[in-house]
């Protein structure tokens, strides 16, 4: 955009694939915006080093992923010194990102760029040697497109009083994907304040980009500290938090205005949060995030930690299925039990609400409920579920709400801003190396720090399932330090690849601090699983007709050398009858074969050579099939 510089050599994804569509459609708890497409290996080769009229030297390529409406991507590896990373398509731009990236351990998410094709472009450090390869990677773009409303939860899941939230996406294009009975907020002079303290979050998570919403929530001293308020159910890890992105005023100009043609037009605050605590559905479905920052005009919502008693006047602000801020108007009713799409809901951790004027959708999942403006006393967890009904035409309409004076007992060191020592790792680093699925890839010992001379007790929480502590709390002091083991189970890492994750040091309200952890999966040793289908196979007008399989289960990939069927060498047709003699890591090849008075009845015996391809490795394998004749 400054050199106005001709277009980046571009590298087109197919569109959408039926499964992956498919996939995009798919209902659950949280309303899906998007989903994650692997770029294949080789693709950044698409992009091309130039110069601009200044002589600076610029690497860029484009990347397309037809029919998204939003791209966000996602780097590895990623270490430009004093570099700079941009994202941008012509119009709008993320970044510029320098250094490790965002948390100075080489992976993180861009910001989100509203088109179907980004381009990136890097522009090295001034002192940085020529260099044919760029210093990171892209694996995974998020391609946002919203899909098609309509999917319904079958009828017997809502029976006997269950409750469902569903999560179907709005058609593409569609000018409000929200129900017609929805009432906007700046309509009601009382609650225009609390708008300022509600937000759209989107986030990626196993696999998929999502939409929630949440509020922005104060400490008792008044401490400003940027803490999000919103369900567990939408953001419980700091992979997630990571990624999120906060959407402050995506709403009306005013009442009656017409509604606002991108979330993209308002405040929101810095890409990325720290996840601070987080509880599940069972346990009451909150979630504590410290964002980076509040951009100006944003307000701190209060608290209230007692109940509302049953018949109190109730609002809900939120963003009804990615569409823009909402209001409803309802009242506590009796507690009641749910079954939330398999997890149990339980009526003394929730507060019933049924609404008077306006509902909520996928979508305003983690928003907050107000008795009064301002003041909070839930997190909406969950909503009823029809298979013929819209939102707007069920009635009564009651959702569940996470009840505040349960959260609280869990983040009441934080809101209520308590004196704290900081802890800290002496190393912010550490890494594995595991080769073959070895069970033994060694343990790291780090020591934990404070400045504080009296006991200190901290809490320790792995990021990542495959990540094992040997102790999750302790005490420490500045005259007696810690130390944690970390280590790695290998059964978790069951392909190749590098896994980065964090281990989070949480000490009463201070900051959360992070020891990030690598481990480099390299499998040399395939696991070829060799099977013919079906077995018995039986003679049908002559004929045997039958398939041969050969499942690569290890994570390396090999070549398939010699094949031998009843002791005849038949590995001049491995080509023609595979299509291939190469198995790549986790896939499989397949032969299908016909066979006409070649095969006696009785027991044949197949036998299949092969040679990995990294190691060197020969394997060795059989399988059997019994044929029967036709009578």
């Amino acid at each position: 955009m400054r050199f106005a510089l001709r277009r980046a050599r571009e590298f087109v994804l197919a569109p959408l694939s039926a499964s992956e569509s498919a996939r995009l459609a798919e209902p659950g708890i949280r309303l899906k915006v998007g989903i994650h497409r692997a770029l294949p290996s080789g693709a950044l080769q698409a992009g091309a080093w130039e110069t601009a009229p200044d002589g600076t030297p610029l690497w860029r390529m484009t990347l397309r992923s037809p029919g998204a409406q939003g791209i966000r991507v996602e780097f590895h590896n990623f270490s430009v010194g004093t570099g700079k990373v941009w994202v941008e398509d012509g119009a709008d731009f993320a970044g510029p990102y320098s250094g490790r990236g965002l948390y100075d351990d080489g992976h993180f998410w861009s910001g989100t760029i509203f088109s179907s094709s980004v381009t990136i472009e890097y522009q090295p450090a001034s002192d940085a040697s020529p260099a044919s390869q760029v210093p990171f990677e892209i694996r995974t773009i998020a391609h946002e497109a919203l899909t098609a409303r309509g999917n319904r939860t079958p009828a017997s899941l809502v029976a006997g009083g269950s409750r469902f939230v569903q999560a179907s996406a709005p058609a593409a294009g569609t000018a409000d994907p929200a129900d017609y009975c929805h009432l906007d907020p700046n309509c009601y002079p009382d609650w225009q304040s609390t708008m300022k303290m509600v937000g759209q979050l989107t986030f990626e998570d196993a696999g998929d980009s999502y939409f929630c919403s949440g509020s922005l929530i104060g400490t008792r001293d008044n401490s400003f500290k940027p803490y999000l308020l919103t369900a567990g159910h939408c953001i419980h890890d700091e992979a997630a938090a990571r990624s999120l992105e906060v959407y402050w005023a995506y709403q009306t100009a005013s009442c009656g205005a017409p509604p606002p043609t991108s979330r993209d037009n308002g405040p929101k605050s810095t890409l990325g949060a720290d996840l601070v605590a987080s509880g599940t559905i069972g346990q009451g479905d909150y979630s504590l995030v410290l964002l980076k920052d509040v951009p100006s005009g944003v307000t701190f919502a209060g608290w209230d930690i007692a109940d509302p008693p049953i018949g109190t006047p109730l609002v809900g602000i939120h963003h009804p299925v990615g569409s823009y801020k909402r209001i409803s108007f309802g009242t506590r009713t009796a507690d009641e039990t749910a079954d939330v799409e398999g997890s149990i809901a339980p009526a003394n951790l929730y507060l019933e609400v049924t609404w008077d004027k306006g509902r909520t959708e996928p979508g305003s999942s983690g928003s907050a409920i107000f008795t009064s403006p301002g003041v909070i006393v839930g997190t909406l967890t969950y909503g009823p579920a029809s298979p013929y009904l819209t939102a707007c035409e069920i009635s009564p309409s009651t959702d569940g709400y996470g009840r505040f004076s349960n959260t609280y007992q869990y983040l009441k060191d934080y809101l209520e801003d308590l004196p704290a020592a900081q802890v800290t790792a002496a190393q912010s680093d550490v890494q594995f190396s595991v080769l073959d699925h070895s069970s033994t890839p060694g343990n790291q010992s780090v020591q934990l720090t404070t400045q504080s001379k009296g006991q200190v007790t901290y809490r320790l929480r792995a990021d990542a399932p495959w990540i094992v502590l040997s102790q999750t709390t302790g005490t420490v002091s500045a005259g007696s330090p810690a130390q944690v083991t970390i280590s790695v189970d290998p059964a978790q890492l069951t392909q190749p690849d590098q896994y980065t994750s964090t281990v989070t040091i949480l000490s009463g309200s201070a900051a959360p601090q992070f020891i990030n952890v690598t481990a480099n999966v390299r499998i040399d040793q395939s696991n070829v699983v060799a099977s013919i289908a079906p077995n018995p196979v039986y003679e049908s007008n002559g004929q045997y007709s039958f398939a041969v399989q050969l499942a690569e289960t290890g994570g390396a990939a090999t070549q398939l050398k010699a094949l031998r069927i009843n002791g005849t060498d038949y590995s001049q047709y491995i080509q023609s009858w595979f299509g291939t003699n190469e198995i790549g890591a986790g896939s499989t090849v397949t032969a299908p074969l016909q066979g006409s008075g070649a095969f006696p009845g009785g027991t044949q015996y197949f036998e299949f050579w092969g040679v990995d391809e990294g190691s060197g490795q020969p394997w060795y394998r059989t399988a059997t099939v019994r044929f029967v004749p036709q009578q």
